[in-house]
């Protein structure tokens, strides 16, 4: 029987409960070698081996946000652009662009902005 999730981000895990990037780059609309930079790997690697086992704890944890994001904001479209708007807490620059930094600082700074805007009490 084949695994079904109904999560926005459902469609990028496998059979085998494995992130496929390539997928995941489609998904929220960013290109295989900005998606292997995040994940420290080179383009080429990710086309060959888009479930390989050593991205899939960096690859879990953006689906993670993104779709818990997707379900607080009310949909894909919705995440993706609040991950792409630039904002002053962030020195001007988005969630996104420092997810696809390639920087491991900058990656773990944009999930801690993310986390803080889902704790965050709405007014």
């Amino acid at each position: 029987m084949a695994l079904t999730l109904t999560a926005p981000l459902g469609n990028v895990i496998t059979d085998e409960g494995r992130v496929d990037v390539k997928s995941l780059a489609r998904s929220i609309d960013v290109t295989v070698p900005s998606i292997a930079r995040t994940l420290h790997k080179s383009a080429r690697y990710l086309h060959d081996h888009p479930t390989a086992r050593s991205v899939q704890p960096r690859a879990l944890q953006l689906v993670d946000r993104v779709n818990t994001l997707a379900g607080e904001l009310g949909g894909l479209k919705f995440a993706l652009a609040w991950l792409k708007t630039p904002t002053p807490e962030l020195g001007g620059r988005s969630a996104m662009d420092l997810i696809i930094s390639g920087e491991d600082r900058d990656f773990e700074v944009a999930l801690g902005h993310i986390d803080s805007f889902l704790m965050a009490d709405p007014d």
